[in-house]
């Protein structure tokens, strides 16, 4: 048999060097010392196949999320989220909060399309595609790693209290990623414009996004810096969705306990598994994956890549550590088409549908009416009695192009309507509230009369609202 690694070698001589207290990690988390204090995650980061191919995924979801304030769907924003002006542009179409309906199929897609994930492939979103864990194992810690050398000597150092000036220097590293972080995020609420030469914010123009960039700066910094795993432990509460969901024919990272077990150093067990701790010491949240499956544990595979070292210089096959479900691991035969996969492969093409349609089949012109302005009035005019009342309408363009309208109430031809212009003009993804006064003669008011005021597009196309005229 050859000679260990040097990295095994120190995790042998001292196995608890990076390991947290493991005891009962069904109730204590492994981030939580004997005497209830945090413990501090020292992950050795390791190079394998499964880094390599997170490290693609994560150069995509980064350089999409720092794309994201310049990308355009017509000359629109691809997305943004316009507070000042109650507009939120998702794949160039704008939103209002009048649209809080299609919100909702969205949300309901996403839980639906997160069950049918879990269910096949485990928490793959937690471990591959969560922001916090890409900036977290793709950005921050490598810096870390650059700048203070691996987790033993980090370790090594701040037990001895040399570790200041590196930690200095890590911090203003840290501190360069979140203003480009705090940036985009401030970008794609305000636009690029606020931004001088693309790079740093105008506290004097834009006051606000000035102000939201300090904030979100400080909470990456506190995040990254400091929080790091404890967010998917204490914090996020997809996570723990996501773990309960879990089934035996679910992929996730696991440990197959019948080939590695009964495990020891080399030479003093029958098992694969020779009791190292790297599986552990490589671990974001300090999970040792030889416990099964458990809530902490993100599926990132790190822990594939090092026990697939080790026990390639030990000259022994992979995948003790591998991704697999309950069932497979158990010498079973997993099952993709199962009853909760098909249901909710079916809810989502359900859902997706029914969405796609309503986005397509939305009006151009959403007409609200909001509220009548004071009481109504009875006049006299035109030698006849009147009774007046005005009231006030939103328009919100949603056509992608300018519109002029024209008001009217086809049902009581003498109605007559008072507004500053007889043609209406609605900017195109604008917002208007306007407030005609409408005339009616005050013989044909009745108790159960509601006339639908119509709105009429220059194409024809009208929009049609039920008013409520009331006696004085």
């Amino acid at each position: 048999m050859s000679r260990p690694p040097p990295d095994l070698i120190r995790l042998l001589d001292n196995p608890a060097a990076l390991s947290p207290d493991t005891g009962d990690f069904r109730s204590i988390l492994y981030t939580v010392g004997s005497d209830g204090r945090r413990k501090w995650i020292y992950a050795q980061i390791l190079a394998g196949a499964w880094r390599t191919r997170r490290r693609l995924v994560s150069l995509v979801l980064i350089g999409f999320y720092l794309a994201l304030p310049f990308l355009t769907v017509g000359g629109n924003p691809f997305l943004r989220f316009d507070l000042p002006k109650r507009q939120f542009w998702i794949l160039g179409h704008a939103f209002w909060p009048q649209d809080l309906s299609y919100l909702l199929f969205f949300v309901l897609i996403a839980i639906i399309a997160t069950l049918l994930a879990v269910a096949l492939a485990g928490r793959v979103f937690c471990g591959w595609g969560c922001p916090h864990n890409v900036f977290l194992e793709m950005v921050f810690r490598p810096i870390e790693a650059f700048i203070q050398g691996d987790a033993w000597s980090r370790a090594r150092r701040d037990r001895e209290g040399g570790n200041g000036l590196r930690r200095v220097l890590t911090w203003g590293a840290f501190a360069l990623v979140a203003g480009v972080l705090a940036n985009t995020a401030t970008a794609l609420f305000v636009g690029t414009e606020a931004f001088r030469w693309g790079l740093v914010v105008d506290p004097v123009t834009h006051p606000a996004a000035a102000g939201f960039f300090a904030v979100f700066f400080v909470l990456i910094m506190i995040n990254f810096a400091w929080f790091r795993e404890q967010t998917c432990l204490v914090v996020c509460p997809y996570g723990r969705f996501q773990s309960v969901l879990l089934d035996p024919h679910s992929l996730t990272v696991g440990y197959d306990v019948r080939r590695g077990e009964p495990r020891g150093k080399p030479g003093t067990a029958t098992g694969d598994c020779i009791d190292c701790g790297l599986c552990v010491a490589v671990c974001p949240t300090g999970v040792d994956i030889r416990n099964g499956n458990q809530l902490e544990c993100i599926h990132c595979t790190a822990c594939i890549d090092a026990c697939d070292g080790i026990v390639a210089k030990l000259k022994r096959p992979p995948g003790l550590i591998r991704y697999a479900s309950e069932v497979g691991l158990a010498g079973g035969t997993r099952r993709v088409l199962r009853p909760r996969t098909v249901l909710y492969a079916v809810l989502l093409v359900i859902l997706g549908t029914v969405a796609v349609w309503r986005v397509t089949d939305r009006q151009p012109i959403l007409a609200t009416l909001l509220r009548p302005v004071g009481m109504p009035l009875f006049v006299e005019q035109d030698g006849g009695r009147w009774v007046r009342q005005a009231v006030t309408l939103s328009l919100v363009n949603r056509s992608g192009a300018a519109q002029q309208l024209t008001i009217s109430i086809p049902a009581e031809p003498a109605a007559r309507i008072a507004l500053q212009h007889a043609l209406i003009d609605l900017p195109v993804d604008a917002r208007i509230e306007l407030t005609p006064t409408i005339d009616l003669p005050a013989e044909r008011l009745t108790d159960d009369l509601r006339p639908a005021l119509r709105l009429t597009a220059a194409d024809g196309r009208t929009t049609d609202l039920s008013i409520s005229l009331r006696r004085p």
